[in-house]
C-alpha cells in the first residue's frame, strides 16, 4: 500500500496472467479501439479482483459480463460481481487523467465505481478510490477514500423500494430458488402468493456445523405509504427443524432493537411481521450464542 495524496491506495502488479487474460479477451474483436478498450477494463478488474480477495470477499468474476465476449463485443463494461453483495464497476484511470470516465453502460445495475490508475508501461495497477455514484466524469478528488470501501461492501444496504420495480440485489433469490432442494410446503407457498418473496443464506459458521439458515423477506406485490413487512428464518440442506436458541431481531436505524424472536427445540420456521414507512430504515441480525449476521435494508 502506499499514500499518494494524502489518501490510502493499493497498488496490485500486473502479472502474465493479468495480460495474458486480457489479449484473450481482446483479440478476438476487430475493432482496434474496441480491443484496446476491453484490454484495460480487464486489467482494472483484475486489481480490484486481486484487492477484494486479499480482503477476503468472495468474487465470481467469470459470470460478470465483463467476462461475457458477446456482452463486451457491444458494451463497455468492466464489472465484478461480488458474491451476495452486488456488482462492482472497475474503471481503468490513464497515468495523468484527473477524472474517472463512467459510461453509460455500467450506470445501472452497480452497487459502486471503483477508480483504477494503470501506469504507463501497464505493469502496474493503483486503486485511487470509489464512488456509489454514477456520472459521465467523477473527478479523481472527488472519490470516497479506498479505506472506506470495505466497510461499505460489508453494510451494503437492501433497498426493498426497488424490489417492487423488480431491481433485486445480487444474492437474494426467489424461493424456488434458493429452497429447491426442500420439500415443497403447500403453506409456505400460499403464503408468498400474496406478495414478492426473496431469500437468503445465512451461515453462521461453526456454530451450526456449517450448515446454513435462510433469511427470507417478504413485502406486498405493491407499494404503499405503509409497508407490511414479514421477515423469517428457516433451515436449509434437507434440515426439518431450526437449531434451538436461533434469535431474530429486528432494528430500527439507531440500532435499538424494536422485535426479537428465538427457536425452539422444534421450530421449522420463526418469523416477525411489522410495517415500515417509506423511507424507513432498519436492520434484521440473525444471531446464534456469540456469533450473529445482520443486514440492513431501507424502504
Amino acid at each position: 500500500m502506499s499514500r499518494l495524496t494524502e489518501r490510502l491506495t493499493f497498488t496490485v502488479p500486473l502479472s502474465f496472467e493479468a495480460h495474458s487474460l486480457a489479449q484473450k479477451l481482446s483479440k478476438r474483436l476487430g475493432n482496434q479501439k474496441k480491443a484496446k478498450q476491453v484490454y484495460l477494463n480487464t486489467l482494472a478488474v483484475y486489481a480490484v479482483n486481486f484487492y477484494l480477495q486479499c480482503m477476503a470477499f468472495e468474487t465470481n468474476w467469470e459470470l460478470s459480463d465483463s467476462r461475457n465476449p458477446v456482452m463486451l463485443k457491444f458494451l463497455d463494461v468492466a464489472d465484478l460481481e461480488i458474491k451476495q453483495i452486488g456488482k462492482l464497476e472497475c474503471r481503468p484511470v490513464l497515468p495523468d487523467a484527473e477524472v474517472c470516465h463512467i459510461p453509460p453502460d455500467a450506470w445501472s445495475d452497480r452497487i459502486g465505481y471503483v477508480a483504477v490508475q494503470l501506469n504507463q508501461s501497464l505493469k502496474q495497477a493503483t486503486l485511487l478510490g470509489f464512488t456509489q455514484t454514477a456520472a459521465s466524469e467523477i473527478p479523481l478528488s472527488k472519490l470516497q477514500p479506498l479505506e472506506d470501501l470495505i466497510d461499505f461492501l460489508s453494510r451494503k444496504t437492501v433497498n426493498l423500494r426497488q424490489w417492487f420495480e423488480g431491481i433485486i440485489e445480487s444474492g437474494w433469490l426467489a424461493l424456488e430458488d434458493l429452497l429447491s432442494q426442500e420439500p415443497v410446503n403447500l403453506e409456505w407457498g400460499y403464503k408468498n402468493a400474496v406478495g414478492l418473496s426473496r431469500g437468503k443464506q445465512i451461515d453462521l459458521g461453526l456454530q451450526l456445523q456449517e450448515q446454513p439458515l435462510a433469511l427470507v423477506v417478504t413485502i406486498p406485490p405493491e407499494p404503499d405509504e405503509e409497508v407490511n413487512i414479514t421477515v423469517q428464518v428457516r433451515p436449509m440442506q434437507g434440515q426439518t427443524y431450526l437449531p434451538q436458541g436461533v434469535k431474530l431481531i429486528v432494528m430500527n436505524d439507531s440500532g435499538e432493537v424494536v422485535l426479537d424472536t428465538e427457536s425452539r427445540e422444534v421450530d421449522n420456521i420463526i418469523q416477525l411481521q411489522f410495517i415500515a414507512e417509506l423511507g424507513e430504515q432498519f436492520s434484521i441480525s440473525v444471531a446464534l450464542g456469540e456469533v450473529s449476521v445482520t443486514q440492513e435494508f431501507s424502504l
